[in-house]
């Protein structure tokens, strides 16, 4: 029983830990070494349940390939620190997976989980800006400029990143409260016990002035455009736009030139509507026509940090060393499109649930905006996978 007790305060500490980036923790390139030395007690937990079933098969699958290929093809690119932290992650999974099945955690547990994580993100929101008004030192910040003073970042270490991770748990906390109470969550009906969840999940989202933000604001309300729901949804987005009105317009605006520049499909328009936001989906849309199915390179690489080298040589006003964006793609050019499909279809197994669209949208999200030594990453598909765990008990 004490093990069983054990095994659930860890998948709740797994939880925590991927789910936020303290500052103090930060190192060079905004690696959370907290993180890092609690996925390094990961074998301990593999090794206690040495048991293997097919989901830790695919991944070590996964890692063989990516180190085979890139020994086989371009040994000179090898770099054995990379491949371990792709490993952690991959170990830290396999480890959670275990302590899940032999725990006794429980939806109201989970619930409660999800519950205090967004409590978190909005005291901590509440706090940099209650410091911001002040003039007074703003803790826990991370990559802040005095040119957007009240873009903050809560717990993680830039906004856009504490957006996807409120956007994250309030999906699941309203997927869970469904599969709890048997049936969709109606917002009239939930909100006398869930009305702190959702003022902490609105006022973070409208008020840390990410994009990001506003666009998964809008993904979990798509969650309630049905016709019963229209006067719920109609009275929260109300609420939406008064806090809007307090602040800033400039990021909504730039969410829509962003959005209508996108369906051009026109990269020097997406540039020119926001340099920053560019560098998210630029990138993806260019590397598409770096394949070739006819290349070996295509299939198994073109070798470790291929993207990351040159990526200030393909993209103007990019500083040399600069951190490489375009999501998995990435992998898939440095690793090739046979590593980028086999772990594209774990992921997708994982976080994927038929039926619910939203599960495909952050899905793609992930595809997008993280690498596969991502944080987010790795968060989203243990938070989806305890979903799918639950649903399917």
């Amino acid at each position: 029983m004490k093990v069983i007790r054990f095994n659930t305060c860890a998948v709740i500490l797994f939880m925590v830990m991927f789910a936020v980036s303290p500052a103090f923790a930060l190192g060079e390139g905004n690696r959370n070494f907290l993180l890092i030395g609690f996925m390094g007690l990961s074998p301990l937990m593999i090794l206690r349940y040495l048991e293997f079933d097919w989901w830790d098969l695919l991944l070590l699958l996964f890692m063989s390939l990516i180190v085979c290929t890139t020994m086989l093809f371009h040994p000179e690119s090898m770099r054995w620190s990379t491949v371990g932290f792709t490993a952690m992650f991959v170990f830290s999974f396999m480890a959670y997976n275990r302590l899940l099945r032999y725990s006794s955690l429980s939806i109201n547990s989970y619930l409660k989980a999800l519950r205090y994580l967004i409590y978190a993100y909005a005291i901590m929101l509440l706090i940099q800006q209650f410091c911001v008004f002040m003039d007074l030192p703003v803790v826990n910040l991370g990559n802040y400029s005095k040119l957007e003073p009240w873009k903050l970042n809560s717990l993680m270490s830039e906004p856009s990143h504490s957006a996807f991770v409120m956007g994250i748990l309030m999906y699941c906390y309203i997927v869970m409260t469904e599969r709890q109470s048997g049936e969709e969550y109606d917002i009239s009906k939930s909100f006398s016990s869930d009305r702190w969840v959702w003022f902490s999940f609105l006022w973070t989202m409208v008020t840390m002035m990410s994009g990001l933000a506003f666009l998964l604001l809008a993904l979990i309300l798509i969650r309630f455009l049905k016709i019963r729901m229209f006067m719920q949804v109609g009275v929260i987005v109300a609420i939406v736009a008064l806090l809007v009105s307090q602040f800033e317009t400039t990021t909504i605006n730039r969410v829509i030139r962003v959005a209508e520049a996108v369906l051009t499909l026109d990269e020097n328009k997406i540039v020119a509507a926001d340099h920053s936001a560019s560098f998210r989906i630029v990138p993806f849309m260019r590397y598409l026509s770096m394949f070739d199915v006819t290349t070996v390179d295509t299939w198994f690489g073109h070798g470790i940090d291929y993207i990351q080298n040159r990526f200030h040589l393909m993209f103007g006003g990019v500083e040399r060393g600069a951190r490489a964006h375009g999501g998995l793609m990435i992998l898939a050019i440095d690793y090739g499109l046979l590593a980028f499909g086999l772990f594209s279809f774990f992921s997708a197994k994982t976080c994927i649930v038929k039926k619910d669209f939203q599960s495909y949208m952050f899905w793609g999200i992930l595809m997008l905006m993280t690498g596969v030594n991502s944080q987010l990453l790795w968060l989203t598909i243990l938070l989806l996978w305890t979903n799918k765990y639950f649903l399917n008990k």
